[in-house]
């Protein structure tokens, strides 16, 4: 079975976990983080690095937001230096930051104008539940979408719950 390459933008508590998980499933991994020290831990595990969100995105076909809320998602999905400038068609960025649903559907319409999608997929259960690859999630999404993203999230999350369109 081909894994996906994933990308995680925010490797801090919740993110090496996720990069853990992910990598020990045999995904290729890529890491972005304004923390060299989580970088640092995030190759430690095995994954490559980049510097920016956009140079992430020149690399893969989906991202994970790790980040933590409104202001960081659109600043390192849509702000210079943003993922999305650089994903190609058919790209998904999966949101998993505590951000209001305005924020993800924005982030919706403009990915849409690059033919590339959203999931919106907050994750619970804090971080023991992470280092134990045992998150819940929680999808929104196209039907598409989140068959894909099943794939990578199940390497971190025990459960995921699918609740119907991108901001629900």
């Amino acid at each position: 079975e081909t894994k996906e390459q994933v990308g995680v933008i925010g490797v801090g508590r919740m993110g090496l976990p996720i990069v853990k998980h992910l990598i020990r499933h045999g995904h290729e991994v890529i890491a972005c983080d304004i923390d060299t020290g989580n970088l640092a831990k995030a190759r430690d595990l095995g994954a490559r690095v980049a510097g920016t969100p956009a140079e992430l995105g020149k690399h893969l076909r989906f991202v994970i937001l790790g980040v933590g809320y409104d202001d960081e998602v659109n600043t390192v999905a849509i702000g210079e230096s943003g993922v999305l400038a650089t994903l190609s068609k058919g790209s998904i960025v999966a949101v998993s930051s505590t951000v209001a649903p305005e924020t993800v559907k924005a982030l919706d319409a403009r990915a849409r104008e690059k033919s590339c999608d959203v999931l919106d997929a907050p994750i619970c259960r804090g971080r023991w539940f992470a280092d134990e690859g045992k998150l819940l999630a929680l999808f929104g999404g196209k039907p598409d979408v989140i068959a894909r993203g099943r794939t990578v999230y199940s390497a971190f999350c025990s459960d995921i719950a699918v609740l119907g369109d991108v901001g629900h």
